[in-house]
């Protein structure tokens, strides 16, 4: 909670990225007009660290905290602050975890913090 409750507190307030906060691979699908589509989007305005809240919160199901520290690597190759996707990704988890009933984004949001 504490990772969680940080990432809000500092929250860049002017942020104006659209971020898809629902972005995995279950939603990048072959498509005859392009190579990949991305559907179901879940957008919203903020950060771009958001963007990766979707990928690790996959990743942490399937894979753990390796998994989850892979594709840290990734997105912070890619230009992404590693250690606010990071926070992201576990306040996300938890906002996600119906007060916490849900135990699989519980868990989900300990093997982002932990990676």
């Amino acid at each position: 909670m504490d990772v969680a409750l940080d990432t809000f507190e500092t929250v860049e307030r002017r942020a104006t990225s659209l971020a898809n906060q629902d972005l995995h691979g279950g939603n990048i699908v072959r498509a005859e007009r392009e190579p990949w589509l991305v559907i179901d989007p879940k957008p919203l305005v903020g950060e771009q660290a958001l963007n990766g809240v979707g990928l690790l919160r996959n990743a942490a199901w399937n894979g753990g905290t390796d998994a989850v520290r892979d594709w840290l690597d990734l997105l912070a190759g890619l230009g992404l602050d590693r250690g606010r996707v990071r926070a992201w990704g576990v306040a996300h988890a938890l906002a996600w975890s119906s007060g916490g009933t849900d135990r699989g984004m519980v868990e989900a949001a300990r093997a982002i913090r932990d990676a």
